[in-house]
């Protein structure tokens, strides 16, 4: 606005003076140009930029869909940086093998969310809703679990917490473990199911071109 304003008042002023404000006019065009192009980026970048889906989204997924899936997308990542903190201040110990397989859960279930067998099913789908509750309750309350947990990790503490604390973490462990299961079970699926149409793809294309190279007319 500043910017169209020196615009106007100068170029009005050069109409009035004549040649000898010509100069003013095109500092003032100027002044538009940068002023107005420094508002514009500024204001682009106030706007909060939204997660997008994984690349490799197919356009018919469902609206529910899709906004589901940005969701987990956006959670799945916050709680990586979360773990990835975490790791940082543990510094090896018993707890790092535990986060960087949480983290992997987390890495799993973006890239099931981003496959197209599940981006075409429907927000309500089971295996959709399952993923959704991995990555914004149960993975994230294990890492909580985590983090308290390993507060009681330390040298100073005694050793009938440290020994509950051990306990704690071998059961967040095998927590973890179920997830994953359940995540090696849907990637089964999901690869199974890609095998499936292309065998069906492949007996289509060996029945078509069989019968191409059979057609009289080709082979003339």
């Amino acid at each position: 606005m500043l910017g169209i304003s020196s615009f106007l008042v100068l170029g009005v002023s050069s109409l009035v003076g004549g040649a000898g404000l010509l100069t003013p006019f095109l500092a003032g065009l100027g002044v538009a140009a940068v002023t107005g192009g420094g508002s514009a980026f500024l204001l682009r970048n106030r706007r909060p930029s939204p997660v997008a889906p994984p690349r490799g989204a197919p356009a018919e997924m469902p609206a529910g869909t899709r906004v589901l899936v940005e969701k987990v997308v956006k959670d799945s990542r916050r709680q990586q940086r979360r773990v990835q903190h975490l790791e940082r201040r543990a510094r090896g110990g018993a707890v790092t093998p535990i986060l960087r397989r949480a983290e992997t859960l987390l890495l799993r279930v973006e890239a099931l969310m981003g496959s197209a067998a599940l981006q075409s099913r429907r927000a309500s789908d089971a295996d959709v809703m399952m993923l959704e509750g991995m990555a914004e309750r149960y993975l994230p309350e294990l890492v909580d679990a985590l983090e308290d947990t390993a507060g009681f990790l330390t040298p100073t503490t005694t050793e009938s917490a440290r020994e509950q604390a051990l306990a704690n973490l071998h059961s967040i462990d095998q927590q973890l473990a179920v997830l994953g299961g359940r995540l090696d079970r849907l990637e089964d699926d999901v690869v199974s199911g890609v095998t499936r149409s292309l065998d069906v793809h492949s007996e289509f294309l060996r029945a078509r071109f069989s019968e191409d190279s059979a057609d009289p007319l080709l082979e003339s």
